[in-house]
């Protein structure tokens, strides 16, 4: 099924080449991650591409006579908020990976919306806009590569990247993709009960 999508910018191997960039908290890369499972080439394979979904807003603002727009995204995982500037680069197809479903809902998101942007304007320097309303909304998919790797021993850990701008991602979305996984694994343990 054709979703709206943020295209991925960086493949599997530039992601493992970030995951594994020696810095400060590795030392440099004297204390580098040992990935859950390696390729045959001794490469990390141990990363899987996950679709996260996110809502996105064009706000109508007015200031006296002068109308403008601009478009903010919701994170409909967790309600992250963001200015948004990458609609022409959306595109409808078919995802390949896991697609997690929002958890937030549409009418939760407007409300993040609206009042993160309040308080990004009231934030602002000179004369501040008044919010007139949503003038439309879309749900589109934003890539995240997730990298499994032991930490002291057998314990299993993840981190995240985002998929399109190749920074590394916190804890929220950690959180979320960890979220997905269990609600996914309990859908599939439901279906499987009742056939």
């Amino acid at each position: 099924m054709n979703l709206l999508l943020l295209p991925a910018r960086y493949d599997a191997e530039n992601a493992a080449r970030i995951f594994r960039r020696p810095r400060a908290l590795n030392l440099f890369g004297l204390l580098r991650s040992r990935p859950v499972k390696r390729a045959p080439n001794g490469k990390p394979a141990s990363l899987e591409l996950v679709w996260m979904p996110v809502y996105v807003f064009r706000m109508q603002l007015s200031r006296g006579e002068k109308r403008s727009d601009t478009w903010v995204s919701v994170d409909a995982s967790f309600g992250g908020f963001a200015l948004f500037d990458r609609l022409g680069v959306l595109e409808e197809r078919v995802p390949e990976g896991e697609v997690f479903d929002p958890v937030i809902t549409e009418e939760a998101a407007e409300r993040i919306a609206r009042s993160e942007l309040v308080r990004y304007i009231l934030r602002r320097r000179g004369a501040k806009p008044n919010i007139d309303g949503v003038a439309e909304h879309r749900l589109y998919h934003t890539p995240v590569w997730v990298y499994y790797f032991r930490r002291f021993g057998t314990k299993i850990d993840l981190a995240v990247l985002d998929g399109y701008t190749g920074e590394k991602m916190g804890s929220r979305m950690r959180i979320a993709i960890l979220e997905g996984f269990i609600r996914r694994r309990k859908e599939r343990l439901a279906q499987a009960g009742h056939e």
